[in-house]
């Protein structure tokens, strides 16, 4: 081998030497040997550190399902950050002191969010106005793309919408489209935008290991001082 005929030539070249000379040659060895074993034990160190990682990331990519925690709530109001691309109006406030966001102009407006579906989730979809309750009420609802049964309570121009989001249990966000029949423009108004309802709240809660409705969900009373 190579090396052991370069140690073979060093070996005897030291032999050769005498006095001072021997000994600067045995220091340079020495000195050559001790940078070798340096070099040897950072490679050593992190081919260690290298193993280590690699243990630890393989440990989370197992652990991975387990370590995605949503929550088991999410409020959406009027005040949060709403983008038009999402079907949303600016938000405005009745008469009663009532934030909300006309949807608007598209017939479709959507939430994107984090929410535990694990064993599903309920969701309620608040209004406090629409154009044409009667017409309205026939509102659809995709979730991730897939069209899900939407039950719509009416109460004169608001109303109530609530509905089941299948159970899921992965990393991805839950989309929401809720498709209403039409948009119109207000009559006798200087208002000329397409309109479709006054967003007032959405809540969207986890369901319990029994499967059952989350409490979250349940139809508050209307507000008397809503107008």
């Amino acid at each position: 081998m190579a090396d052991e005929s370069d140690l073979e030539t060093r070996f005897q070249q030291l032999l050769a030497r005498r006095g001072q000379d021997l000994v600067r040659g045995l220091i340079d060895e020495i000195s050559d040997l001790h940078r070798e074993i340096a070099g040897i034990r950072r490679e050593l160190s992190a081919l260690g550190d290298y193993q280590s990682m690699r243990d630890r990331w393989l440990s989370l990519e197992e652990d991975a399902p387990r370590l995605v925690r949503f929550p088991r709530l999410v409020t959406i109001e009027p005040g949060q950050p709403m983008r038009i691309a999402d079907g949303f109006y600016p938000a405005e406030t009745s008469g009663g002191g009532i934030p909300f966001r006309w949807t608007g102009p598209s017939a479709q407006f959507s939430f994107n969010l984090f929410v535990d579906r694990t064993r599903g989730a309920d969701l309620r979809l608040e209004t406090i106005n629409c154009m044409d309750a009667v017409v309205q009420k026939n509102m659809g609802l995709l979730v991730d793309g897939e069209s899900v049964p939407v039950e719509v309570t009416v109460d004169e121009m608001a109303f109530t919408a609530t509905a089941g989001l299948p159970a899921r249990a992965d990393g991805r966000s839950t989309n929401l489209v809720f498709v209403l029949p039409c948009v119109i423009a207000p009559l006798d108004s200087h208002d000329n935008r397409q309109l479709g309802v006054a967003f007032r709240q959405l809540v969207v809660a986890a369901r319990s290991e029994t499967g059952a409705v989350a409490p979250e969900i349940a139809v508050p009373p209307r507000d008397p001082a809503v107008v």
